[in-house]
């Protein structure tokens, strides 16, 4: 993921969606009854993938599978460490306790955004609604640097004259900015709409 313009003009968000990883849900599992010691299960995806759960004392144990970079198939064996807190409401949720290293998050979900099931944390994940939030956000930027610069929006940028008063360093270094910054909000919208085709896939 990401994008490249000329040399290190552009920079482009390149974290990995969340929504794109597979992951566990210890709500889920805890409503369907899932986490009962001394149960084995399989838990699969909508695309395919699959792991095997076991369930020990204070614990869940993932198996699994995979394969990188054409190498051969690694089977992949973790422990993920359970808590329980107090309800408000009466009664105890579960969390996970996230096993990368050095971590040791509570947390409700664990993602595979490598070789193991890590908390969105340890990945750096960000949430499809975040990277819609930033577009929008950069689109607006862009907006209000090219009203500064005396047109309507920035398609109306170069039919435009250059402001009375104002350097012409200043505009061009303006103009540039509007630039970049319409360009990442536009590189943003369209990873959120490659990002909703490949969930509907």
């Amino acid at each position: 993921m990401g994008g490249s313009g000329s040399g290190n003009w552009y920079r482009f968000d390149s974290k990995t969606i969340a929504e794109q990883c597979c992951s566990i849900d210890v709500r889920q599992l805890s409503r369907k009854g899932y986490l009962v010691q001394g149960l084995r299960y399989s838990w699969k995806w909508n695309n395919g993938s699959n792991i095997v759960i076991e369930t020990k004392p204070g614990a869940i144990e993932l198996f699994y599978s995979i394969s990188r970079n054409e190498k051969p198939r690694e089977d992949v064996h973790i422990t993920v460490p359970l808590s329980w807190s107090s309800c408000n409401y009466g009664g105890e949720r579960p969390w996970f306790i996230c096993p990368g290293k050095g971590c040791g998050r509570r947390v409700a979900k664990l993602y595979m955004g490598g070789k193991y099931f890590l908390c969105r944390h340890c990945y750096d994940l960000v949430y499809l609604s975040q990277r819609q939030a930033k577009a929008f956000r950069l689109l607006d930027k862009a907006q209000k640097i090219c009203r500064r610069l005396g047109a309507n929006n920035c398609d109306d940028l170069f039919g435009t004259p250059k402001p009375k008063g104002m350097h012409w360093r200043t505009y061009e270094k303006l103009v540039d900015e509007a630039q970049e910054v319409e360009l990442e909000s536009l590189y943003a919208i369209s990873q959120k709409l490659n990002d909703i085709s490949i969930n509907r896939s």
